[in-house]
């Protein structure tokens, strides 16, 4: 979906490297490569990404998503409109959203 829209995407479920890590390790490796992080994993990340704050460490961005994993239209939407409204890198530093 986002790669169809022009967007490097990385699918982690799917990379071989990536697909074994656990969350906070995942999201570390995402960091280094300057990724703004699309996660379906509402009950773990919250608690990621309060770590990460309370340690002083920035982040690329994460967008949690508490949409039904099936709910591609929607999803496309809300992503088009966030990306709208932040459309660079730099622009998610640190931002987290919610879908």
């Amino acid at each position: 979906m986002l790669g169809e829209r022009g967007h490097d995407v990385v699918a982690a479920g799917l990379v071989d490297g990536l697909k074994q890590l656990d969350d906070p390790i995942l999201f570390a490796v995402a960091q280094e490569q300057r990724r703004v992080v699309i996660t379906h994993n509402v009950h773990d990340f919250p608690d990621i990404l309060r770590a990460w704050a309370e340690a002083g460490r920035s982040h690329h961005g994460c967008i949690l998503s508490f949409l039904p994993t099936n709910a591609y239209g929607e999803m496309g939407r809300r992503f088009d409109r966030w990306f709208g409204r932040f459309p660079s890198p730099g622009d998610w530093v640190d931002r987290v959203a919610a879908l």
